[in-house]
């Protein structure tokens, strides 16, 4: 469970500006260029990215999660799993301490 006092990792400002942290940038770029890899175009995927400790793989670190998730097909409604989706979810944990993949979960 996330700490309810916890600093923001975004802001939303107005309907059409959104204020990033330049660690949650750095984790994000981290990921991107990883997922870019797969040749996937970006527009079909919905980015999300949470802050959490790593208590499993990394003793106690904390790493960024982010998630591309594969946009709902074009005329299908949200269904169960992922079957009305675009292929090739994925998750990527960037370590917050060494700045790297930790681990990538998900369909490339």
């Amino acid at each position: 469970m996330q700490n309810a006092h916890a600093a923001a990792i975004s802001q939303v400002r107005s309907p059409s500006e959104l204020s990033i942290d330049g660690t949650i940038m750095k984790a994000l770029k981290i990921a991107y260029d990883e997922f870019a890899k797969s040749g996937k175009d970006i527009q079909d995927f919905t980015l999300s990215i949470s802050k959490e400790n790593d208590k499993n793989e990394n003793h106690g670190n904390e790493v960024y999660v982010v998630t591309f998730m594969g946009k709902l097909l074009p005329g299908k409604t949200r269904g169960l799993g992922t079957a009305n989706r675009i292929p090739g979810s994925v998750t990527y944990f960037v370590s917050a301490e060494k700045w790297t993949i930790s681990k990538e979960q998900g369909v490339r």
